[in-house]
């Protein structure tokens, strides 16, 4: 198409995905970042859960909402490029702004008195925020709503804090199975999205989408002789 650039195409994809993608993960990590540079004492162990579970919770919330924000999902029909490259397109943008943000948070000065390296930091990010993310856009797609992938994230998170970190040592431990477990999800969600957004019903049968041969179940029965409706 003449008169369109790469940039001005990133831009517009940028717009699309709404300012959720760009104010979520940022916040979360100037809240972590104030958590961290004032928190003493007791608040040591505050200050390390904000550091790596803030950032990746409100990256899977950003993913999430670009996924279910479309208001022109029908205009993608007449396309030729698949629903779900636009989708894994757009999810780029958060992924690049947790990028950064991780990067600048983890590098603080006062994260260096928590008892967690930077390069163990970054790699629980990374684990955390794909596994997180991988929960919010299937949840999405499966159930057409941002909603329920917050719910599912939220119950991600606690399980992590009251659970895994108490049996689980931190590091590449706790990333490699969730980097795995996040690409999992998140190609199965892209992959079950049809040409308008919603799960395409050829790979999945739902309730009320039973595919029932010609001639059987209740609604097709007929009265015999002499026999009324």
């Amino acid at each position: 198409m003449r008169g369109v650039t790469v940039a001005n195409w990133w831009v517009h994809e940028a717009r699309r995905c709404g300012r959720q993608a760009f104010v979520l993960p940022v916040l979360a990590a100037l809240v972590a970042g104030a958590t961290t540079a004032t928190g003493q004492g007791s608040g040591m162990l505050l200050s390390r859960s904000l550091l790596t579970c803030a950032v990746p919770m409100a990256t899977a919330l950003a993913c999430a909402a670009v996924v279910a924000r479309e208001p022109m999902a029908e205009l993608h029909l007449s396309l030729s490029t698949p629903y779900r490259r636009t989708v894994a397109r757009r999810l780029a943008w958060p992924a690049a702004v947790t990028a950064v943000a991780a990067v600048a948070l983890v590098n603080l000065p006062a994260a260096g008195d928590l008892p967690l390296d930077a390069a163990t930091a970054l790699v629980e990010l990374a684990g955390l925020t794909v596994l997180l993310s991988g929960c919010a856009v299937w949840a999405t797609v499966r159930t057409g709503s941002a909603a329920p992938a917050a719910g599912l994230v939220s119950a991600a998170v606690l399980a992590k804090l009251l659970l895994v970190d108490r049996v689980v040592p931190a590091g590449l431990v706790q990333a490699v199975p969730a980097l795995l477990v996040g690409a999992v999800l998140t190609a199965l969600a892209l992959r079950g999205l049809g040409p308008d957004g919603r799960p395409d019903p050829n790979r999945r049968t739902g309730p009320g989408q039973h595919n029932a041969p010609t001639g059987s179940g209740q609604n097709d029965a007929r009265p015999g002789p002499g026999e009324a409706w």
